[in-house]
């Protein structure tokens, strides 16, 4: 069919292009959003759970509709009436934002229409005859498209090689979102990674009721996400032009940063502002970037940068700061070297940092919390290795995500932008650096759908 668009996956990036086409797309088109999962605009991220995660970003600057800034906030104080603009709401709130997102565009919509299908998309390829694109099921017949968008959303954490031996024992948990609850004060837990789905682990695992369990952390650097604080993101005082002038090096890109850091504290502002206005001009700081440097970027800044770049809710800040003085919670940096089955537990030999010495013990549970793997040769997603094997889409040089045209368009083995076949979500860093948060996937996903169906097409 010539006038249909297929969505791969129907969580954040999915739904919210899907809302953006039914608005702008031309008489006649058929939008077909596929999901595995559930729920369409929901996803992984913003599913309904028995523990109530927060959102990490407040409430003012979540969005789905550039063109509506408090449209989320809105939304929120039809069931939250005292919630603020700098509050940090519940993620399943957001969730239900999004689908009455899509489902308002959906009844709005004087054109286009919009098809849902529950389903696991497990191959892409082209159709003999028309030239037009199919999305394949294991399950059902093949949908052909003129264009298909992959909006698959975040990858599972790395499947490491230490945990072969305990892959399948019931102390490892692969998954962190549904780890064992509940646990007793004489029980241990080893989470795996230091970034934000530990301390969503570490909320949910303690939970604040007494007893709790004692609770340690291995990541390769020990860093922590810092907090979260109201600040003005309008004003930072930074020298875009001067910092886009300086983007040769990294060594030239921190010292800027630095020194835009302590002029806007000098004048009594805060370095999120700093930090704020540098993620905005990423993309460009990125691009501009000779790969080498790139490459020592990855290497010695990534795990700084994301600290102070993904922060913690002050709540839940303020929780694992009071877990770690009580001696519940151990954040340790090191290397896991092996796991084994000790009975119903595991053993871990694991490598503090700068040691020349392993350490062992033995808990009662193991959390792989080591956040997205965006690695397109080690991706265990059935749909993605198909299409990496067929050359339709290929990694970049630094093995960050999937290569692109700046609108999405997937680059294929042969080094060329599809016309038909398009990527919306995370693994857009490749090319962009900056490409996790809602408001920069929003505009992605706008983006995507001027250039998908203009308007008056």
């Amino acid at each position: 069919m010539t006038n249909r668009i297929v969505i791969v996956g129907g969580g954040f990036c999915g739904a919210v292009l899907a809302a953006n086409l039914l608005r702008r797309a031309p008489d006649r088109t058929e939008i077909v959003l596929i999901e595995r999962g559930p729920e369409i605009g929901r996803g992984l991220a913003y599913a309904r759970s028995d523990y109530p995660h927060l959102l990490n970003v407040p409430a003012g600057r979540l969005s789905a509709d550039a063109s509506d800034p408090l449209q989320f906030l809105h939304f929120a104080q039809t069931t939250l009436p005292e919630a603020g603009a700098e509050d940090f709401l519940p993620r399943q709130l957001y969730g239900a934002y999004l689908q009455e997102f899509l489902n308002r565009a959906e009844r709005e919509s004087r054109q286009a229409t919009l098809t849902r299908v529950a389903g696991e998309v497990t191959r892409i390829g082209r159709h003999a005859v028309h030239g037009l694109l199919e999305a394949g099921f294991p399950d059902r017949a093949p949908i052909t498209a003129a264009r298909i968008v992959l909006a698959v959303g975040n990858p599972p954490p790395p499947a490491m090689p230490w945990a072969d031996p305990v892959r399948d024992h019931p102390a490892y948990h692969d998954n962190p979102w549904v780890s064992p609850m509940p646990f007793g004060d004489k029980d241990s837990v080893l989470i795996i990674g230091n970034g934000l789905t530990m301390a969503d682990v570490v909320a949910s695992v303690c939970d604040g009721a007494a007893p709790m369990p004692r609770v340690m952390t291995i990541s390769r650097r020990g860093l922590v996400p810092l907090p979260q604080s109201t600040f003005h993101a309008a004003a930072n005082r930074g020298d875009g032009a001067g910092l886009l002038e300086r983007a040769h090096s990294m060594r030239q890109l921190l010292a800027a940063s630095r020194s835009m850091a302590r002029e806007v504290a000098g004048l009594g502002g805060d370095w999120r502002e700093v930090v704020t206005f540098i993620r905005n001009l990423a993309p460009l700081l990125w691009q501009r970037l000779p790969e080498p440097e790139r490459r020592r970027f990855v290497r010695h800044a990534q795990g700084h940068w994301d600290i102070h770049r993904h922060r913690l809710p002050p709540q839940l800040a303020g929780r694992i700061d009071s877990l770690r003085r009580s001696g519940r919670l151990a954040i340790n940096a090191g290397r896991i070297e092996a796991l084994t089955p000790a009975g119903e537990r595991l053993k871990v030999t694991w490598r503090p940092r700068g040691s020349a010495v392993a350490n062992t013990v033995v808990v009662d549970a193991v959390i792989n919390a080591m956040g997205p793997d965006y690695s397109l040769r080690r991706s265990r997603d059935p749909l993605l290795q198909h299409l990496r094997r067929d050359g339709w889409i290929c990694e970049d040089a630094l093995n960050l995500g999937l290569r692109t045209g700046p609108l999405g368009a997937c680059v294929g083995a042969d080094g060329r932008e599809s016309g038909q076949l398009y990527y919306l979500g995370p693994m857009l860093r490749a090319h962009h650096w900056e490409a996790t948060a809602a408001a920069e996937l929003r505009n992605h996903a706008e983006r995507l759908a001027q250039h998908l169906a203009p308007a008056g097409a």
